[in-house]
């Protein structure tokens, strides 16, 4: 049995992309161990078992205090003390693993050096390209030039929608493969149901569930649904910097929502019970030009139409297939867009439809899934 580590630089409690590529490799029989970061304690390392619904992966997280959302200075510490404890477990467990698999270049970096010096096959997974969803100042150029060998040098690069290949132009990966981060469960009668008791059933609910950062324009959606109390609702979870502000807007207004940090299930559950979901990033962020936002796939896979933001990620498949529609990233653009998207309430039903054979055709997980199956089928040759 082939052993797999897949490292990330979060908790994973929940962290989707790490999960469904843990579970598709049980399924494939790969004994799986996951490596993560909890920024929310201190301690040196915790063991335990992360249960996915085809099998159990072993997880070890290391507790180092950090913020999310206070960037590379904020947090660089932190992240030192991260990468020591990385290459100090890959060091003593080098012969519990055979393929490392790691998330971003804030865990690829010593993952990379870890694979040559044991002779470990070794996936570079891209979710954000570090040089450009980071503040690194004049550090930049450097951090890059770094990210591009480890590409090079990596057996696998997988990347998480075509449109990244522009990003990483000038790099020469060996192979390339792009697995968009599509959910791989369903909302079925059985799902709990997670939308307040204190929800008016005829008001537009409008919802967004992930990390609370000023960068997407989540405080000017609860203004906007603040001034318009008769006819929207923001139903609102995830955590971040901006957890305490938005805990006080729902004390404030009786039409915003907050529900904390919630299980996949949960989030999936909240969104199909809502109306309109948004993936608002500022296009002035390199990184934004190229994203491909969890909240793009959950709203084709559900059906719910969405607002997003022109000049990121997939504004262009948004219009090319009338699923939603697309803004100014500013505050007249956004209430402008809310606005328009709600007089079109009559055509939400056909969207939907749209949306499903768009997710089935081209973004499924089934899809995503034989992707991963093969690739790492193919490094056994």
């Amino acid at each position: 049995m082939k052993k797999v580590v897949l490292i990330r630089s979060n908790p994973v409690s929940p962290d989707p992309p790490v999960e469904k590529a843990a579970n598709t490799l049980i399924k494939s029989g790969y004994k799986v161990t996951v490596i993560g970061w909890d920024r929310d304690r201190d301690y040196y390392s915790e063991n335990s078992t992360l249960e996915l619904a085809d099998g159990c992966a072993d997880i070890v997280r290391f507790g180092i205090k950090a913020s999310f959302g206070a960037g590379f200075r904020g947090n660089l510490k932190p992240l030192l003390t991260f990468q020591k404890r990385l290459k100090e477990w890959l060091s003593k467990n080098s012969e519990n693993y055979d393929i490392i698999h790691a998330f971003d270049f804030d865990t690829a970096a010593v993952a990379s050096f870890a694979a040559k010096k044991y002779k470990k096959k070794f996936i570079y997974h891209i979710l954000d390209f570090y040089a450009d969803s980071h503040n690194l100042g004049k550090l930049r150029p450097l951090i890059k030039k770094f990210d591009f060998s480890i590409i090079n040098n990596a057996d696998v690069t997988i990347i998480c929608t075509e449109k990244r290949k522009k990003q990483i132009r000038g790099s020469k990966p060996k192979k390339l493969v792009a697995i968009h981060n599509t959910p791989d469960c369903k909302v079925s009668e059985n799902t709990v149901r997670v939308l307040s008791e204190k929800s008016c059933p005829d008001k537009i609910k409008i919802v967004y569930v992930g990390v609370l950062v000023e960068t997407h324009m989540l405080e000017d959606i609860i203004e906007f649904v603040g001034k318009n109390p008769d006819k929207y609702e923001f139903h609102i979870g995830g955590f971040g910097m901006l957890e305490s502000y938005i805990a006080q807007k729902a004390e404030e207004y009786p039409n915003v929502f907050f529900y904390g940090k919630l299980p996949y299930e949960n989030t999936l559950s909240l969104e199909n019970d809502c109306d309109l979901m948004v993936a608002l990033y500022d296009p002035v962020v390199r990184n934004h030009r190229y994203c491909a936002p969890n909240k793009f796939y959950e709203a084709i896979m559900l059906g719910k139409p969405i607002i997003m933001a022109n000049n990121t990620g997939f504004d262009d498949i948004i219009r090319e297939n009338n699923i939603g529609i697309t803004v100014d990233f500013s505050k007249q653009g956004l209430e402008s867009g809310i606005s328009a998207l709600a007089e079109r309430r009559n055509e939400w039903a056909e969207m939907a439809q749209r949306e499903n054979a768009l997710y089935n055709k081209q973004f499924s997980w089934r899809i995503m899934a034989q992707r991963i199956k093969r690739l790492y089928k193919d490094l056994d040759r």
